[in-house]
């Protein structure tokens, strides 16, 4: 059984952050993976907008999951992001994001790469959760919430 837990790593938790467009989330997201994992920045930071060109990452409810899959990864590296103020993402509903998950995959593992994406969206398409996750004072708390995942 794969849980979202397994592959998000403390020192990339982030609660509260003050970020003003969804341009400096992506380079704060691409800074922190490129620093924790085995992929540099400057690439992640190149696949997840060459993955915003198909289309949003945000699935409504004030949640986004950007994510994509890089060869020469050799680990799947999971982010998870609270804003403290929410921003213009794009999504579907034109509801702004509060709450960002992102995910890197090593290009061919797409089973592994859809189950978490359908994990974390079933978990944020639940009210409940979705609102736990939005008032969490930490990023000690948001680890929490998700070690439920």
């Amino acid at each position: 059984m794969c849980r979202v837990s397994d592959y998000l790593k403390e020192n990339l938790v982030f609660c509260n952050v003050e970020l003003k467009s969804k341009e400096e989330l992506f380079a704060f997201l691409a800074k922190n993976a490129g620093a924790a994992g085995d992929v540099p920045e400057e690439k992640i930071l190149e696949h997840l907008k060459g993955r915003e060109s198909y289309g949003s990452t945000g699935i409504g409810r004030g949640v986004a999951i950007p994510h994509c899959r890089i060869s020469g990864s050799n680990e799947v590296l999971i982010q998870l992001v609270s804003l403290s103020e929410p921003i213009d993402y794009g999504s579907p509903d034109g509801e702004k994001v509060r709450l960002v998950f992102m995910l890197i995959v090593p290009e061919g593992n797409n089973q592994l790469y859809l189950r978490l994406i359908s994990k974390i969206s079933v978990v944020c398409a639940n009210r409940i959760k979705r609102a736990a996750l939005f008032s969490a004072k930490n990023a000690a708390e948001l680890m929490n919430l998700v070690q439920k995942i």
